[in-house]
């Protein structure tokens, strides 16, 4: 009977949980494609999709998808995150938004996909292998995230005019 009831009061903690999980979104188009490779390391295959097909502006809906050829820790996606993030975000927002996606993160291993969407109302949604992970509601920070790759003052240039259709 002990039992029985600790599994009811769980299930009814984890219950908002599970209402608020976001499905991946399907019936999205391609933008474009491309590889980040590092030092002759690839690191992953990035593909932007939205309901156009074609890229306007970083006005939702996106959805960002890599696929990682490569082991990478949680710790390494937090680090570099915070690194693309630059200094264009005021320091106490940037840690509050790190600090979230430190809890939500998992490692990712070689061959997993871990995606971005970006809604039509700027929410951003996180999933890793088609699960969601879990989601920020501040259109800032999914501007700034996506802005890592389709910025035009990303760090990498040629792989943001790829994943935007450009090349």
């Amino acid at each position: 009977m002990y039992r029985l009831k600790t599994l009811l009061i769980s299930a009814v903690l984890m219950l908002p949980c599970w209402l608020q999980a976001q499905p991946l979104p399907e019936g999205l188009k391609p933008v474009g494609q491309a590889g980040l490779r590092v030092f002759f390391m690839n690191i992953y295959e990035a593909e932007l999709l939205n309901d156009t097909g074609e890229w306007q502006s970083m006005h939702g809906p996106h959805l960002l998808r890599l696929t990682y050829q490569r082991d990478i820790s949680r710790h390494r996606l937090i680090k570099e995150t915070r690194k693309r993030l630059g200094d264009d975000v005021p320091g106490g927002l940037k840690e509050r938004w790190l600090e979230t996606l430190q809890a939500m993160w998992p490692d990712v291993q070689k061959g997993e996909q871990f995606s971005f969407f970006m809604d039509r109302h700027g929410n951003g949604h996180f999933y890793h292998r088609g699960q969601h992970l879990g989601s920020l509601h501040e259109h800032e920070f999914s501007h700034a995230f996506l802005n890592i790759w389709l910025g035009d003052d990303s760090g990498y240039p040629n792989l943001t005019r790829k994943l935007r259709g450009e090349l």
